[in-house]
């Protein structure tokens, strides 16, 4: 049987242990990620890492990923599109119900854009509080150890050496790379007057909507990355299909 969960019908979702069950939520953005990679990035990692780990893992089962997130910051990028955070939060908690109607207990949100988690933490914050239901934020940029050791540092920004080089390994065909060469890129992220932070809008500190480094864009690097990060989103399923 499929660990898709749009593949399922509605006898195979039925049937399933709610128990011991872990729901995968893929969320991401659609925006822009630079002249090389595509503006589906952040969802098409995430749905990646999800769908890899329920293909391995009995008890998990991947929803179809929200491909649109809380990225108006880069609205005047062509090609971005965005929720406000109330409707964001509204149709994660809307999602949130309908599997408890049916019975699910446990949830894991796969998050691929630093613009969501916020509100998705204020969500899972509610639904751990006042529901049977425990629901977990995973974000594959956030494990410093695992970075540290593939890339040498551990700061993600967008659209840098980090972020083209998972891409690239999800799918060679998604990259542009006859742009990396040209490449142009903001040292941090943001506006700032001296050490006073501004603004987030994009466009106002980077021309090519990147911003980090640019030094070490590796397919072998986001290879790396993938695997320990799918390693270390089973061994959250793990821990949670057992709780």
């Amino acid at each position: 049987m499929s660990h898709n969960f749009q593949f399922l019908t509605w006898e195979d979702v039925k049937n399933l242990d709610k128990e011991k069950t872990v729901i995968l939520l893929p969320l991401g953005s659609i925006e822009q990620h630079g002249p090389q990679n595509p503006i589906g990035t952040d969802y098409l990692i995430s749905s990646y890492i999800a769908e890899k780990s329920s293909e391995k893992n009995p008890m998990a089962y991947c929803l179809p990923p929200i491909p649109v997130g809380v990225s108006s910051h880069h609205r005047n990028f062509p090609g971005t599109l965005w929720f406000s955070p109330e409707v964001f939060r509204s149709i994660i908690k809307e999602i949130f119900l309908a599997l408890k109607h049916h019975g699910f207990k446990k949830i894991i949100v796969v998050n691929g854009h630093g613009g969501n988690t916020a509100s998705i933490m204020e969500v899972i914050g509610e639904f751990n509080d006042k529901h049977d239901f425990v629901s977990l934020l995973f974000e594959w940029w956030k494990d410093e150890k695992i970075l540290e050791e593939v890339i040498g540092h551990s700061q993600v920004i967008h659209a840098d050496e980090v972020e083209t080089s998972v891409i690239w390994a999800v799918n060679e065909e998604y990259v542009k790379k006859e742009k990396f060469e040209n490449l142009t890129s903001s040292p941090k992220w943001g506006r700032y007057i001296g050490d006073l932070f501004l603004s987030s809008r994009t466009d106002q500190f980077t021309e090519s909507g990147i911003a980090g480094a640019l030094n070490n864009i590796s397919r072998e690097n986001g290879l790396k990355i993938l695997e320990e990060c799918i390693k270390k989103l089973d061994r959250h399923i793990d821990l949670l299909s057992k709780y």
